[in-house]
């Protein structure tokens, strides 16, 4: 009598439970990924061989007298960066989604042209430009501020494209009309309040990456916080390191702001639904 093999069909729980495990694995993979060489960092850069913890590095950073005035500008270029993006951008997608959704789409595959200029013939151009239109601005400290704001477009675009597409803008403006408001008015009592998580990543992503720029600024010779890191971590990498996972802290602080506002924004529509 021949014996039969029968091979035994997963049950849906087991099926479950093996997906459940990959996950749990993905993640932990990720986890690792991601958190070792911010922790690595955080050891290298508050340590010292027979010494332990100590700040001593972040300190001897920080001791440069270039060190202060670089992070200033660095901070102060962030601001105008940001304030200058949020003006020129917020009113000009508005209106392209507003009165031209084709000029919008057209519009936001421009806006990717940054990412594959290369920085080098960026700077080439502008320079060009400032020394026919304006020699003395090339050496102002403002003059990476219109350059920060193109490299910015590309994501900051995207984070506000996004926010505006989940609007109803012609009911908005309609009703607004109707009860005696400007487009103006419109756009800064009702649209910018409803766009205040969008604005905040922008801002974010901007300030970000300008407080990450190297090229630009070591092209035009502006002492930037960026510049000063490169500079000092020829010779101190240890406070670098240090300097490096503050920074990540400070990313992650905004971003839980973010995260908060967003949140907040979400359980205030529900309640007023």
């Amino acid at each position: 009598m021949a014996q039969q093999l029968i091979t035994p069909v997963p049950t849906p729980a087991a099926h479950k439970a093996n997906n459940s495990t990959a996950v749990t694995a993905v993640f932990i993979i990720a986890l690792v990924f991601f958190f070792a060489p911010w922790v690595a960092a955080a050891i290298f850069g508050f340590s010292r061989p027979g010494e332990g913890f100590t700040f001593g590095p972040l300190v001897e950073a920080f001791e440069n007298p270039r060190a202060w005035r670089a992070l200033q500008d660095t901070l102060l270029l962030a601001v105008a960066t940001t304030v200058v993006m949020l003006v020129l951008l917020v009113p000009t997608i508005v209106y392209l989604n507003l009165n031209s959704p084709k000029l919008a789409k057209a519009a936001e595959t421009l806006s990717v042209l940054p990412i594959v200029i290369p920085a080098v013939a960026l700077v080439s151009g502008v320079s060009e430009f400032y020394r026919a239109v304006a020699p003395g601005f090339l050496i102002s400290l403002w003059s990476l501020v219109p350059l920060y704001v193109i490299i910015a477009m590309p994501l900051c675009y995207r984070a506000i494209d996004a926010g505006v597409k989940a609007l109803d803008l012609r009911t908005l403006f309609s009703a607004s009309s109707s009860l005696g408001a400007s487009n103006l008015q419109t756009l800064i009592r009702v649209v910018i309040p409803n766009l205040r998580v969008s604005m905040l990543s922008a801002s974010l992503l901007c300030i970000a990456l300008v407080l990450a720029e190297f090229a630009m600024a070591s092209l035009l010779l502006h002492y930037t916080f960026p510049v000063f890191i490169v500079e000092v971590s020829r010779n101190n990498p240890r406070g670098i390191a240090a300097l490096s996972f503050i920074t990540i802290l400070l990313t992650w602080a905004l971003l839980s702001i973010i995260s908060a506002t967003s949140k907040a924004d979400k359980t205030k529509n529900q309640k007023g639904d």
